[in-house]
C-alpha cells in the first residue's frame, strides 16, 4: 500500500475543459436536484456538496465562501479528480469504484492533506440502465458522516434519478429513434411500442434491404406453427397502424422494408462499437435491451453485441467500466480484469473478489 505522503494533490481541469465536460454531462440535469435539496442545510453546517461524473472528476462543488477557500486548498474544488487511482481512498471515489454509500472518516483518507475531512457519498445510477453515473457527496467536519448523512443523500439521489426519467426541458422525443433502454417500455420517440413490434422494428432496421415474411416467421419465432405467417401479416397491418401516427413512418411489403432512416439502441450501441468507442458504447447499454424478447433474430443480435461489448471492455476498459458490465453481466473474467487494473489499496478489492467466489461457485 502507499504511503498516504506519497499521495499528491489531484489534477484540476481548466476552466473551459470544466464547461466542456459539465455541458455534455447527463448530470448537469439533476444537479439542481441537489442545489435545492442539500446545499442550504449543507452550507449552514459548513458541509460542502459535491458532484463526481463516472470518472471521480467533481464537476460541482458548493458550500459557503469559507468552506470552499478551505477545500481548495486541499484539491477539493470544481475540476478535480476524486478518483480512487488519483488520491486513495475516499468517499466519491469508494461511491464510484464499489456502487454503493460510502462514508470515510479523517484518518482513513490515503492523501494526507485530506485528513482534516470527514465524507459521505452515495452513487447515481442511470434509472434506465442502472449503471453508474457519478456519485454525491458531503463532505467536512463529523457532520458529514454524521448518522443522518447517509438517508439524506439517497433521498436526494433517489429525486435526481426521478428526475433522469423525465424528458429534459427543451427536448422532443427523436420519432426516427426505437429506444429499447428505458425501464418503462419501448418507444419510438414519445409512441409507446408493444414487444413483438420492436422486435419487428429492430429486425427491419438491422436488415435495411427488407425481409419478406418467411425469414420474419425464422427470425421471430423459436418454433414457428403454421399459423405463423398469418401472425406476422397480422403484427404488420396492427404495426402500420401504429406508425401512422408519426407521419412519414411507413412499411413497403414484398418485403418488408422500412421507409425511413429508424434508429435502434442496439444499431446504436453497434455503430460504437464499430468505431472504438467504448464510453458511449457501454452507455447505450442495459442488460434490460429487449430482455423479455424469445425471438431468435433478437437474441442473436443482443449475444453478438454484448460478446462485442466484452472484448471491447477486456481489452481498453478502465477498472470501473470493467466493474460496471462484469456486474450487469455476471462475467467474474471482467470483474478479475478490474481487480488487475485497481489500485492494491482499493477497499472495492475484498468486494470484488467475494463476487467473483460467488459467481464461480
Amino acid at each position: 500500500m502507499a504511503h498516504a505522503s506519497a499521495v499528491e494533490q489531484p489534477a484540476v481541469l481548466s476552466n473551459e475543459r470544466l464547461r466542456l465536460e459539465r455541458e455534455r454531462s447527463e448530470l448537469q440535469r439533476i444537479w439542481p436536484v441537489f442545489e435545492k435539496l442539500l446545499v442550504p442545510a449543507a452550507t449552514d453546517a459548513n458541509l460542502l456538496v459535491a458532484l463526481a461524473d463516472a470518472g471521480g472528476t467533481l464537476l460541482w462543488v458548493a458550500g459557503s465562501n469559507g468552506a470552499l477557500s478551505q477545500a481548495e486548498g486541499v484539491g477539493f474544488m470544481a475540476g478535480a479528480d476524486w478518483a480512487e487511482r488519483s488520491v486513495g481512498t475516499s468517499a466519491p471515489g469508494m461511491a464510484l469504484a464499489t456502487g454503493s454509500g460510502s462514508q470515510v472518516s479523517g484518518a482513513e483518507h490515503l492523501y494526507e492533506r485530506a485528513q482534516q475531512y470527514s465524507c459521505s457519498a452515495v452513487p447515481i445510477r442511470n434509472p434506465r440502465t442502472g449503471q453508474v453515473i457519478g456519485a454525491i457527496d458531503l463532505t467536512g467536519g463529523p457532520d458529514a458522516i454524521a448518522t443522518h448523512s447517509m438517508p439524506l443523500l439517497q433521498a436526494a439521489v433517489m429525486a435526481a434519478e426521478t428526475q433522469l426519467l423525465l424528458p429534459g426541458v427543451g427536448v422532443v422525443a427523436d420519432p426516427d429513434y426505437l429506444d429499447l433502454g428505458r425501464c418503462d417500455g419501448v418507444y419510438l420517440g414519445s409512441l409507446p411500442i408493444s414487444l413483438r413490434h420492436a422486435e419487428i422494428l429492430t429486425l427491419l432496421a438491422q436488415h435495411r434491404d427488407g425481409m419478406n415474411t418467411a425469414r420474419l416467421v425464422e427470425e421471430l419465432f423459436e418454433r414457428p406453427d403454421t399459423a405463423a405467417e398469418g401472425t406476422v401479416r397480422a403484427e404488420m397491418v396492427r404495426l402500420r397502424k401504429v406508425l401512422a401516427e408519426l407521419p412519414g413512418r411507413t412499411l413497403t411489403s414484398r418485403p418488408y422494408r422500412l421507409q425511413w432512416a429508424l434508429q435502434t439502441t442496439l444499431g446504436r450501441l453497434w455503430d460504437a462499437l464499430e468505431l472504438g468507442d467504448l464510453e458511449a458504447a457501454l452507455q447505450l447499454y442495459s442488460p434490460g435491451l429487449l430482455v423479455r424478447s424469445q425471438a431468435p433474430g433478437v437474441l442473436m443480435l443482443r449475444h453478438r453485441t454484448e460478446a462485442a461489448l466484452r472484448e471491447m471492455a477486456l481489452d481498453r476498459g478502465r477498472p470501473q467500466q470493467l466493474l460496471n458490465l462484469g456486474r450487469q453481466l455476471a462475467d467474474a473474467d471482467l470483474l478479475r480484469a478490474a481487480l488487475r487494473e485497481l489500485p492494491a489499496d482499493s477497499p472495492a478489492r475484498s468486494l470484488i473478489v467475494a463476487e467473483v467466489q460467488e459467481l464461480e461457485a
